[in-house]
């Protein structure tokens, strides 16, 4: 299996939860409560990480996944 990238954006939350097996989550804006954005719980060989709007969700080879927020 070869890696992959995948950035989340606002159009493919669903999507990209369903290729790493993540819960797909609404986020709150900390200081407008009505602005939201997407983001996936993301499981990892570490735990639960959290992608947010602009991080990138990485298949490695050997088929676990990560979150770059870089």
């Amino acid at each position: 299996m070869s890696s992959e990238a995948r950035t989340l954006t606002e159009n493919n939350a669903w999507e990209l939860a369903t290729w790493c097996g993540g819960n797909p989550v609404v986020e709150h804006d900390a200081l407008d409560h009505d602005k939201t954005s997407p983001g996936i719980n993301v499981p990892t060989k570490d735990g639960v990480e959290r992608a947010s709007l602009g991080h990138t969700i990485i298949r490695k080879n050997d088929g676990t996944f990560e979150v770059f927020k870089g």
